[in-house]
């Protein structure tokens, strides 16, 4: 029975951070020239805030943050990047280390280039994570590389809807999406346990509880309602295999197509270059792993009491 909830477990968690790595987020609309996209890396959560009221891109504080920019070069000329920043509206400026004035980033003719801004985000007591930020991509570059250099272009590019969390705020998050994972599982569709579906009810009202303070801006009380849920939602699966529902042969099928489509997800990943993917797919291979090592145990007959 343990074998079989911690698989299900496992199946819902690797769901999700296949969702997590493959997601990113153009915060506006890029008009055409030199900055052609842009993406964040390695936040906390991105989507939709019930308390924000909008889609986020979402950093617990003191976390690091990564602005990948791609630019284009389609001046007709070697550009000769000086200086690559972000603006955030709380009053300070993060430039690329890849950009100075006495060493420019050169991207030649009609290539493009990915350069990274990294930076630290503030702690709570110098931003707010009740406020939505918005920042400025600068990208300024110069007429050469050596000598006497004159800035010939600053251009700008505007964003939206940054903000910081609370590390209660990530843990709401977190579970909340793992709680939307596991009310789309088909194996919970139609419990046969009385015990079961009086537990699930439960942890349905927890979690409408829950998303109420989360959307009211207490991030405490919520964490602590989706992980009252959670627990509800493990005790009703745990009161199913009581009872004898379980899975049957055709589930034990479906989780291997899962899997199987999962594995070939990780393999596509595993050959992007950023590091945040990179550790992502290590994370999946594992759970791939951990989730054949569970449907070989499922497989095992059962030995006849005595």
């Amino acid at each position: 029975m343990k074998n079989k909830l911690l698989l299900v477990v496992s199946l819902l968690s690797l769901t999700l951070l296949l969702g997590a790595i493959s997601n990113t987020v153009r915060a506006a609309t890029i008009p055409p020239g030199v900055i052609q996209d842009w993406k964040w890396l390695g936040y906390a959560y991105s989507g939709s805030d019930a308390f924000y009221g909008a889609s986020v891109i979402a950093y617990e504080e003191k976390s690091t943050a990564t602005l990948s920019v791609t630019v284009n070069n389609n001046y007709g000329k070697p550009l000769n990047i000086s200086a690559l920043s972000v603006g955030l509206d709380w009053g300070k400026n993060y430039t690329s280390t890849m950009t100075t004035l006495d060493n420019p980033f050169v991207i030649p003719m009609g290539e493009k280039r990915v350069i990274p801004i990294i930076f630290t985000v503030p702690n709570l007591t110098v931003v707010s994570n009740k406020a939505q930020y918005s920042y400025t991509i600068y990208l300024e570059h110069v007429n050469s590389t050596t000598g006497p250099k004159k800035v010939v272009s600053d251009k700008q590019f505007i964003g939206t809807n940054f903000v910081v969390y609370s590390a209660d705020q990530v843990d709401s998050q977190k579970n909340m999406l793992i709680i939307t994972q596991m009310q789309k599982s088909p194996f919970v569709k139609a419990f046969n346990s009385t015990r079961a579906r009086q537990l699930w009810a439960k942890a349905e009202n927890e979690t409408f509880v829950a998303g109420m303070l989360y959307s009211q801006g207490d991030f405490e009380g919520a964490k602590d309602g989706y992980e009252a849920a959670l627990s509800l939602m493990n005790q009703a699966l745990v009161a199913e295999e009581a009872k004898g529902g379980g899975f049957d042969d055709a589930q034990v099928q479906v989780l291997q197509a899962q899997a199987k489509s999962l594995e070939a997800s990780a393999n596509y990943f595993n050959g992007l270059s950023n590091m945040w993917v990179l550790i992502g797919v290590a994370a999946v291979l594992f759970a791939i792993g951990y989730i054949i090592r569970g449907l070989g145990a499922l497989r095992k007959p059962s030995v006849a009491s005595t």
